[in-house]
């Protein structure tokens, strides 16, 4: 099993007095109140706002700094009927800030033109030549949106040619600012405005509000409301304070805004009879727009947010959907080629994948590399090289890593780089890719652990059997829309037995099943999921990751759970099995050595797993040994749904053979007795310090074990006339073997000491291929052999007497 088949489960966890207490209070179920507290939504006023957003719950824009110096000189310039110019960004978020101040001011009665770089030949953010060429149309008035905040010598510039400007932007600023009439940002190091976290359109929006309160006018929510909604979705902020309410308001105005390019895009999407969710924003609208500035101009989006001709408002939009299906060709082609390059060169593994292509269109790359990274669950950088040499990359990052930070030890390689913790790009020279590669995955080794390789899934709630029902999840609606920060609340559906199992859809690609659960059942599909059919059989117990939606099927409504991910218990619990019967067969060679019953043992009347808990969450690292199997079964499903942190603490060795006994001076505790004896005195000398936990209790579950587990005489014999029927060399599969037995007292571990004893009397000799697999050599002897004269056999009976 790969680290990618792997995830660790985090139960988000809250104190059920204060998920009682509010729910009683506020009159909302259980279920909702425990989903608002783990987004850190507690107290009575904030859970109010956030299931009833009112306009009434938008801060003061004027709370801004420099708000009142914005509004100044623009009531200035619209008074000396001066040129202003709407500088934007060539994203969704730049496009639809664009927009959004193009149409305000043509409300009021103001005509500004619009500037947004290419993409391809002039890169991000404010340019001295865009400055000059707005300078030749006679502007008087630059104002950004969503760009601007570094643009230090930029902002110089158009002060000395005599251009003002106002800078609107929520990406972080450097350490000084530009010199400029106005710089309007919440991220600014000296702002006190309540919320941080408004995307582009967001911080437009709000001087929006701020102009119309100078004008004394309302703000037209219905016809601008939704290009603010769809900006902040697509930009990917937190959907929470102000965010969630744009977008929640915005949502619910789309369907009846005036806004023509909205309608156009809505009925070629084909969402026309849909009520539109932040996921048709997110995965249907805003890659639409997006694509006219990854593959062409980005100027197309504007043109079609401010149209007021619906036929040429609907061409643009029939163009930008034609480019995103070029987009996705294009995006398709470059996955398919990064993904060889991954598998040619053995890269799934490494630390960070970095892939780099001659041609590849560096406004896709950015897409690709979340793929890749999605998939390996390993960062990545995409990089592009362009005829000259140069390379434009765009990096990708997991939760637990800063790629800004990991890249920043590697600046003396690059001509430039810039980003935030989940996202970054950057500029390098091709003679440089080598050492690039070489020294990033090294600091991203140190930076990163094992498991932080390893999917992280957290979990709002096990589901209870009240919960499954249509009233449930319409209720679940209200916490909508989600998105970062508000994620879609995800559900454990533990210990659901599968009753049926089929592959479903036009190339069997989705995996629908039906299950009992906690005596209810239930359909579930998975899409994309339909590989599992495959590897689950009916009356397996399964853990189902998913949500619950309603199926609505020949006027019928039913619940369903919408599966995300599936976590087949057996296999887990297959691993752990296996590892556990190798090193029993290992230390369990010739004999095996009893304890005397001076040994000491500790208090029975601790809970001993309670006990083992603590201890992990106060150590920094720790060792466990553990020896019996139904023991790691009870601490594994005691942390199987506390997260990485707890697995990147704890390193468990089962039943450890001699060699796995080292002290690497983490605290050391032993949970119950080894088997042999000679395996508990080298623990207790190569960790003097070592805390055991074992009782009298452990002492007599390994003389049952050792009882279960040896075979008596008639066994050995028996077992050994099934083998005289074989050719003198022959594979021996145990698991089938041991079905195929019409002895079922007979185990797998009875037919392993049965080799070894067989082997010891010289009747066989065997090796081992694997925990299930053995080659048998028939050794032919004319005398007569004592089974019992088996070192083993005589230890393995003088165990339990």
């Amino acid at each position: 099993m790969t680290n990618n088949d792997k995830k660790f489960l985090k139960l988000l966890n809250q104190n059920e007095n204060d998920i009682k207490n509010i729910s009683k209070e506020m009159n909302i179920s259980y279920l909702i109140t425990k989903i608002l507290l783990n987004r850190g939504i507690k107290n009575k006023e904030d859970i109010g706002k956030f299931l009833n957003p009112t306009y009434n719950d938008l801060h003061d824009p004027f709370l801004l700094n420099d708000m009142k110096l914005a509004t100044k000189r623009i009531m200035k310039a619209i008074e000396l009927d001066e040129k202003i110019w709407i500088y934007g960004d060539y994203d969704v978020d730049g496009v639809t800030s664009t927009s959004l101040l193009v149409n305000f001011f043509s409300q009021i009665g103001i005509k500004v033109q619009f500037y947004i770089p290419n993409r391809h030949s002039e890169g991000y953010g404010l340019n001295k030549s865009a400055i000059d060429y707005i300078k030749m149309q006679k502007g008087n008035l630059i104002i950004t949106v969503d760009c601007g905040i570094t643009s230090i010598s930029e902002a110089d510039y158009a002060n000395e040619i005599g251009i003002d400007m106002i800078i609107t932007d929520h990406h972080t600023p450097s350490e000084s600012l530009p010199k400029a009439i106005a710089v309007i940002n919440p991220s600014r190091h000296d702002s006190t405005y309540p919320f941080k976290k408004l995307a582009g359109v967001g911080v437009a929006f709000k001087l929006v509000q701020a102009v119309s309160f100078e004008f004394e006018i309302e703000v037209d929510y219905l016809s601008l409301l939704p290009i603010v909604a769809i900006g902040t979705v697509a930009d990917i902020v937190d959907l929470i304070d102000e965010n969630r309410l744009i977008v929640k308001k915005g949502l619910d105005l789309i369907k009846e805004t005036s806004n023509l390019g909205i309608k156009s895009l809505i009925e070629v999407t084909g969402l026309k009879d849909k009520k539109i969710s932040s996921g048709h924003v997110g995965f249907i609208i805003g890659p639409r727009i997006n694509a006219a500035g990854r593959m062409e101009s980005a100027s197309l989006g504007v043109e079609l947010f401010t149209s007021t001709d619906y036929e040429k408002a609907l061409e643009i939009s029939k163009k930008l959907d034609e480019e995103n299906k070029n987009r996705q060709r294009v995006e398709a082609e470059i996955l398919e080629k990064a993904e060889k390059m991954v598998k040619k060169h053995d890269m799934a593994n490494d630390n960070i994948i970095v892939l780099a292509s001659k041609d590849w269109h560096s406004g896709v790359i950015g897409i690709v590399s979340s793929r890749i990274t999605e998939k390996y669950h390993r960062p990545s950088i995409l990089i592009s090289i362009d005829d000259k040499g140069i390379g434009k990359a765009s990096a990708r990052s997991i939760g637990p890593l800063n790629i800004y930070d990991a890249l920043k030890e590697c600046k003396d390689l690059f001509l430039g780089f810039g980003g935030h913790s989940q996202a970054a790009g950057l500029s390098i020279d091709q003679e440089n890719l080598p050492i690039f590669k070489e020294k990033i995955n090294d600091i991203v080794g140190h930076m990163l652990d094992d498991e932080d390789f390893i999917k992280e899934v957290k979990i709002d709630a096990i589901v209870e059997a009240e919960d499954i029902s249509i009233n449930t999840v319409k209720t679940l609606e209200n916490l909508s829309p989600f998105g970062m920060g508000n994620s879609s609340p995800v559900f454990l559906f533990e210990d659901a037995i599968v009753k049926d199992i089929r592959a479903v859809g036009k190339d069997k690609s989705h995996l629908k099943l039906s299950v009992i659960y906690k005596g209810i059942e239930i359909d579930s599909i998975g899409f994309n999921l339909g590989h599992l059919a495959y590897e689950i059989e009916h009356t397996d117990i399964i853990n189902i990751i998913g949500s619950l939606d309603i199926n609505e099927y020949m006027n019928k409504k039913t619940v369903q759970i919408i599966t995300r991910d599936i976590i087949i218990n057996s296999k887990k619990n297959k691993e752990f099995e296996n590892k556990y019967f190798e090193n029993v067969f290992e230390n369990i060679s010739s004999k095996v050595e009893k304890y005397n019953k001076n040994i000491v043992l500790n208090n029975t009347n601790i809970n001993k797993i309670d006990y083992l808990y603590d201890k992990i969450l106060e150590a920094k690292k720790i060792k466990i040994y553990i020896n019996d199997l139904d023991n790691l079964n009870l601490l594994m499903k005691r942390i199987d749904k506390s997260g990485r942190d707890i697995f990147k603490k704890i390193e468990i060795i089962i039943n450890p053979t001699k060699n796995e006994i080292i002290n690497n001076n983490k605290k050391t505790i032993l949970y119950d007795l080894p088997i042999d004896k000679e395996i508990y005195d080298i623990m207790r000398n190569i960790h003097p310090d070592i805390e055991v936990l074992s009782c009298e209790y452990d002492l007599k579950n390994n003389m049952d074990n050792i009882e279960k587990w040896t075979p008596n005489i008639k066994e050995l014999r028996f077992i050994y006339k099934t083998f005289m029927g074989n050719k003198e060399v022959f594979k021996l599969q145990i698991d089938k073997y041991i079905n195929s037995l019409s002895d079922k007292n007979l185990n797998k571990m009875k037919i392993v000491f049965a080799l070894k004893i067989l082997k010891q009397t010289n009747l066989l000799d065997f090796k081992k291929i694997d925990s299930k697999n053995y080659y048998i050599k028939l050794i032919k002897t004319e005398n007569k052999v004592d089974i019992k004269s088996s070192k083993l056999l005589r230890s393995l009976n003088d165990y339990v007497v």
